[in-house]
């Protein structure tokens, strides 16, 4: 019934259904899970039961009862597709865009951000939208130009960004969302789509990349940041976005001076817009450093973090949140969400002995023979750092109170996809002896540093 990859991990008499490729996830309540087990409704609960399975069935979490339908329109893009194959001497890469799509929005910054390598690229790229086309790499005979912009506004009713692949000697291949069009940029310009990071945008990076960039430099981290792995190879690689001389100057001493290399989506941005220098993973701001020797620590870190993410060993659970440590070695855990207001208030946290991690995953291990989950400690690789001893979390938005199990839901749902099957189970067992805050980032400082009484941070029930 579960689909492949999907999990149920206990939490006492609930549990979380969950997806370890793609972040989705859902609460089953004790009810719920009985029904996920086989156990029948009763007939006052026969309507829930149904929506419930629906719900789970259009998350991809269960299977249908028979063979799923295709997707509506997909048939017919396919024919109109495999008839344009033959127009194009070279390849072809044709977007359906949307002024309204925030992914689009992030598609174009990246693309400006990689105009440099699209200038030489041995390709086209039409970018359709409903005010025309703008076209990228080598030129088009105006009849295919007219012909293929028909083809995007005909993928457009499938979702932005849509984009059909036309090669000589192959068939169409009909590409969905932002991170199968940006693999399909980077194998055009000959790098590896495999070993390029592309993270999905957020509203809030969307508004940080939209600002013109003076360059986007290709980090690689693999291992151990700045080595090769055991095949010699250079590892993951990953976009810097730059603003202004200095910030580049300083990303070139840290990554090595790794220039364009082929199409890379920005991962990170560096910038010194006043008297900070600010670094951003997305729209999330990392860390804002006085000086360039902050910066350079930071951002060395941050790297170090994705190329910890990349070689995660067995028994290690990276999670999608932040993390605060205190000088006593105790830390806290965080929504990523809070990062950056956390982070402007880095000062307030510093006095009260709090220290903010910049990295872009938390990496936990749980001590042997405790549910204790530990933080890596970068002085002592192998050893056990700060002990985690609380969570704070945000207050949901809807659906009232929040219990506690549904709160352990939602941290379970933080941890990095894909995700080990064992992983998942041990982060639902050490979550359930750590007490949970729940409010407001607000609250959430004032818990911290003090400045509140306990009401600041209500415990989930």
């Amino acid at each position: 019934m579960l689909m492949p990859g999907v999990v149920v991990a206990e939490l006492g008499s609930s549990a979380v259904l969950l997806d370890t490729s793609s972040p989705t996830a859902a609460y089953l309540s004790p009810t719920a899970l009985g029904w996920l087990q086989g156990r029948p409704p009763v007939a006052e609960h026969r309507d829930q039961h149904a929506h419930c399975f629906t719900q789970w069935r259009s998350a991809g979490l269960v299977a249908s009862d028979g063979t799923p339908n295709p997707l509506v329109g997909h048939d017919d893009l396919a024919v109109r597709a495999a008839e344009c194959a033959t127009l194009g001497r070279h390849p072809v890469l044709v977007v359906a865009m949307s002024d309204a799509c925030g992914f689009c929005t992030q598609l174009t910054a990246d693309l400006a951000a990689n105009s440099r390598c699209l200038t030489g690229l041995d390709a086209s790229v039409l970018l359709v939208d409903a005010d025309g086309t703008r076209q990228l790499g080598r030129p088009l005979a105006e009849s295919t130009h007219q012909s293929l912009t028909r083809l995007g506004r005909e993928a457009a009713p499938r979702g932005t960004p849509t984009a059909v692949l036309l090669a000589p000697g192959r068939p169409a291949t009909i590409l969905t969302g932002f991170a199968e069009v940006s693999h399909a940029l980077i194998t055009l310009s000959g790098a590896d789509p495999r070993a390029t990071t592309v993270e999905a945008p957020t509203s809030c990076s969307v508004k940080i990349a939209a600002q013109p960039v003076d360059a986007v430099l290709t980090a690689r981290v693999s291992g151990t940041y700045g080595t090769r792995d055991a095949h010699g190879a250079h590892g993951t690689r990953l976009g810097i976005a730059v603003r202004g001389h200095e910030a580049r100057r300083i990303v070139e001493d840290v990554t090595g001076g790794v220039r364009e290399d082929g199409y890379t989506p920005v991962t990170l941005t560096v910038e010194r817009p006043d008297t900070f220098y600010l670094l951003f993973r997305g729209g999330e701001l990392l860390t804002r450093a006085r000086t360039a020797a902050d910066l350079r620590q930071a951002l060395d870190a941050v790297l170090t973090g994705y190329a910890h993410y990349g070689s995660v060993k067995p028994g290690e659970i990276p999670l999608l949140c932040g993390a605060a440590v205190r000088d006593d070695e105790h830390a806290v855990l965080f929504p990523r969400t809070w990062m950056s207001d956390l982070v402007k208030r880095s000062r307030q946290l510093e006095r009260t002995g709090w220290r903010l991690r910049p990295e872009p995953y938390t990496v936990l291990r749980p001590a042997s023979n405790t549910p204790t989950l530990h933080l890596p400690d970068p002085d002592r690789p192998g050893q056990p750092g700060p002990a985690v001893t609380a969570v704070l979390t945000q207050t949901p938005e809807s659906g009232g109170p929040p219990t506690r199990p549904r709160l352990l839901a939602s941290l379970v749902n933080w941890i990095a996809r894909p995700a080990a099957t064992d992983a998942v189970h041990t982060l639902a067992a050490s979550l359930h002896h750590l007490p949970v805050h729940v409010g407001i980032w607000e609250e959430a400082l004032a818990h911290l540093t003090g400045a509140a009484d306990a009401t600041a941070g209500k415990r989930g029930k």
